[in-house]
Formats: structure tokens, sequence, C-alpha cells
């Protein structure tokens, strides 16, 4: 029976991309969720658990790093999908190697071993290559010169557009195999967050952002603080 209703539930989802050339999502939030209604209750409780760990405004660069791996490491091995622990584990490794790239720009030294700053197979080799400006990761990576740039120069919209795309491609890297069944409902829901997310951009709002995530890396606090967050 499930197996039907995801055939039901995918095909009536409209198709989503490309992301950046998006005006509007094609499907409204409301209308989603009232689709997701299909899903078992076991898929959908753990669909919302996932949706919330990579919700954008925890990624790539906001929120308490301590606090958030810790929700990875209980979220990520609970996933009854081996695709969407992988998926996940990307975006959160994403999220990892940005997060670097912000400290060290605020001068800070590289993380020590005993600091929850990250979830990634990569942390040490960020630490022992901190002064090289990709870490050495730049073949994972193909995006990080221009996020580094983008980061840099203040651009809070070129980093952006420069860590949704990355994102958005690795969701449909993951989404490959999976036509009908509960990881295709699944990375819709993730790509439709992403897309979601770009078409409601506020470039003041993400200015500001950036601004406060910079005196977040110094240990400041700002004066004015604008927290619009755009919901993921």
């Amino acid at each position: 029976m499930a197996a039907d209703q995801y055939i039901t539930l995918v095909s009536s989802l409209p198709a989503l991309g490309p992301v950046l050339g998006a005006k509007h999502a094609p499907i409204n939030r409301a209308r989603l969720q009232k689709r997701l209604r299909l899903l078992t209750p076991e898929h959908h409780a753990e669909l919302m658990s996932l949706a919330d760990l990579l919700a954008w405004s925890r990624l790539p660069l906001a929120g308490n790093d301590e606090a958030l791996v810790s929700r990875a490491r209980r979220v990520i091995p609970a996933l009854s999908s081996p695709t969407l622990a992988a998926l996940a584990r990307d975006r959160l490794e994403m999220r990892t190697v940005t997060a670097a790239l912000r400290r060290r720009k605020a001068g800070q030294e590289a993380p020590q071993g005993d600091d929850a700053w990250g979830y990634s197979r990569y942390l040490g080799q960020i630490t022992a290559n901190w002064n090289d400006p990709e870490f050495g990761l730049t073949r994972v990576y193909p995006w990080l010169p221009e996020a580094r740039t983008a980061l840099e120069k203040h651009d809070a919209q070129g980093l952006e557009r420069v860590l949704l795309e990355a994102a958005w491609r690795h969701a449909s890297r993951h989404a490959v195999g999976h036509d009908f069944d509960y990881e295709a409902v699944a990375i819709y829901v993730i790509r439709w967050n992403l897309l979601d997310r770009w078409t409601r951009y506020d470039e003041q709002a993400a200015a500001a952002r950036f601004a406060s995530l910079v005196d977040q890396a110094l240990g400041t606090a700002p004066e004015q603080r604008n927290d619009r967050e755009v919901a993921a």
C-alpha cells in the first residue's frame, strides 16, 4: 500500500528546478504539507526531523556549532535510509568547511581536537591545512574558491548563491535511482526548501545576518541586529 501511495505522491509533485532561475516555488508550502500526509507516520516524522536538521537558517553559517553537531550525531545514525543519511552528511560537511572559512576570516586559530565545531570526515584535514586558502579541499568542494572570495568581499548574496547551488547539486546527485519511493519524496522536500529559500531571498536581511555572523565569530555583540530569517 505504501508503495502505491508514494507513486501517487511523487506523481502529484510539480517539477522544481533550476533553483537559481526560479521566481517562485511551483507548489506552496501548505499544499506540499497536505500532500505529505500520504507518507507513513514513521517516514513523515523522520522527514520532519531531517528537514529541521538541514534548515538553511542553521546552514551554512548560523547557529550553535556544538548543538548542531550533537543533534546531527543523534539524527543521522537513526535515519532509515542510507541515501538520506549520506545526503545529510554531505550538507553538514558543506556547512563545516564554510564555517571554517568564516572562523579563519575572523582571525581565529584552527579548532582544537576537543572543540565540537563541525560534522565532517575532513575535520583533521581542515585543521591541518588551516592556512591553505581552501584547506586542501578544492577537489572535494570545487565551489570553495568562489565561496571564499564572496566571504572575503562580504558579498552575502554571492555567498548564498554559491552555497545554495552547491547544496542543490548534492541533493540532485543523491536523487539518482530514486523515482517513486520515500527517498524521492524526502529529496524533493529538501530541494523545495532550497528553492523556496532562494525565491524569497532578502538581500538586506542577508547582509545584516552576514554582519551578525562576523560579530559572533569575533565574540562581540552588534549594536543592532536584524533577526528576520527566511524560513527554510
